[in-house]
């Protein structure tokens, strides 16, 4: 009970936060929101929505091999309306959508839930990884660009080197000597109150369960496919971003090297547990692009447009899986029966 007290509080706590950053930057702002709406390219808005869907495609596609690496067969469509579902819960509760698509599977394909955690763990943790490898590249690629940035904006400057000092450092390894001491505190109250034959049994299976999903990574036929749905997916994801630049006057003189910036600020913003990002992305893109010479207003009218059009096409997507899923399966179990 404390745990769900806890949780909710959490949620309630980064939603008010990402919602008064989205006023902060928003109020008085929409009369010329709406003028912009009227001018941007809807053509590439359109591209932007096909990209979108050819990532939701491909990540199916990656889901399912780790999926029948562990012996399991569970039907395309399925998987692909899960993830569906998975983007337009996310909407609503951060990180919910992961629980959801294995919710879905369980149902639709008999897949053991834990399993299924231990597949979507491998991806998550995938997902970081080309994530870190391509901000390396694009910080690589910029960096003499951030340098002159850097350098001819003292207050930026003053900022970082009042940042990095002893006394924050002191601070830092205090922190982190607390959370430590509090962690294995914790840890050992939970070994004292698991000492039941039942209950460790039970925390046994799934630990196994999810043990063998996290496995199926290893046991992949070919890793090269798995690895090329992954620059894939984000090169997708990127191209959902870069399109809009060119919907929209002020940055459609942008490059792509400007558009993979803002993409990885982006993403590193997404990581804030905020639903759909709301005010954390929009503040962190707008800020990107005024790097990039773009005016204030211009980016945050950009930030809304590319924020609305990615989410309403979770949400149009989500609405659509969820009414198509029961209707799909209960066709099966006809055909079944």
């Amino acid at each position: 009970m404390k745990k769900r007290i806890l949780n909710s509080l959490k949620y309630i706590l980064f939603l008010a936060l990402g919602l008064f950053i989205f006023w902060w930057i928003y109020h008085g702002k929409w009369s010329e929101i709406g003028h912009a709406l009227k001018n941007i390219n809807y053509f590439w808005i359109g591209a932007s929505v096909i990209f979108s869907i050819m990532s939701q495609v491909s990540r199916a596609v990656r889901w399912n091999m780790l999926i029948r690496s562990m012996g399991y067969k569970p039907r395309f469509t399925n998987t692909f309306l899960s993830v569906m579902i998975l983007y337009f819960v996310n909407l609503l509760i951060p990180r919910g959508g992961e629980i959801a698509r294995c919710t879905v599977l369980t149902r639709t394909d008999r897949i053991p839930f834990t399993k299924l955690l231990g597949t979507v763990f491998v991806e998550r943790l995938t997902d970081m990884v080309a994530l870190g490898f391509l901000a390396i590249l694009i910080i690589a690629s910029q960096i003499s660009f951030l340098m002159n940035f850097y350098h001819s904006n003292a207050e930026i400057e003053q900022g970082f080197s009042n940042l990095f000092t002893f006394k924050n450092f002191i601070w830092l390894v205090l922190i982190l000597g607390i959370l430590t001491v509090v962690y294995i505190a914790v840890r050992k109250i939970f070994k004292k109150s698991s000492t039941r034959g039942k209950f460790r049994a039970r925390i046994r299976k799934l630990k196994y369960n999810f043990t063998e999903g996290i496995h199926s990574i290893a046991k992949l036929e070919n890793k090269w496919y798995f690895i090329g749905h992954t620059a894939f997916i984000f090169l997708m994801w990127l191209m959902m971003l870069y399109v809009i630049f060119l919907a929209f006057e002020p940055t459609k003189h942008l490059s792509i090297t400007t558009g993979m910036m803002v993409f990885m600020i982006g993403g590193l913003a997404m990581i804030i547990p905020v639903n759909g990002g709301i005010g954390t992305w929009h503040g962190a893109v707008i800020y990107t692009l005024m790097i990039y010479g773009i005016a204030e207003a211009d980016g945050q009218i950009f930030a809304i447009i590319a924020h609305a059009t990615t989410n309403l096409i979770y949400i149009v997507l989500g609405l659509l899986a969820l009414i198509l899923l029961p209707i799909i399966n209960s066709r099966k179990f006809k055909r079944t029966k």
